[in-house]
């Protein structure tokens, strides 16, 4: 026994109503999102690791150890200071920006406030 279902005219609105509506909302959260997501995801130059500072655009292996050693010389108090690192210039740091934080530093950070 095979149920055939019509929809009424407003059923049918209904139906594309809602589907437009879920539409409009995933493409307003794949737009707004990044910029959401980002501030929160972003990678701690004074505290990542070298995989993780590896991964970012613009730095391998090699610029990520030599990230981890200049941080240890001198943390860095900005991101603008990523440029003390060899290799890595105006081009790069622009790049780098929306991708990296410093983190807290300086007496608050370290007595944990």
């Amino acid at each position: 026994m095979s149920e055939t279902h019509s929809y009424t005219t407003q059923e049918s609105f209904a139906r594309r109503f809602f589907a437009i509506a879920v539409a409009v909302s995933l493409f307003a959260a794949a737009i707004f999102a990044p910029g959401v997501a980002g501030a929160s995801s972003r990678v701690n130059v004074n505290s990542a690791g070298v995989e993780e500072l590896a991964a970012l655009p613009g730095i391998g292996q090699s610029k990520a150890r030599a990230i981890i050693e200049e941080r240890e010389r001198l943390p860095f108090g900005s991101v603008d200071d990523l440029e003390r690192v060899s290799g890595i210039g105006e081009k790069t740091l622009e790049v780098l920006r929306e991708h990296v934080t410093i983190g807290q530093t300086g007496p608050k950070a370290l007595a944990g406030e």
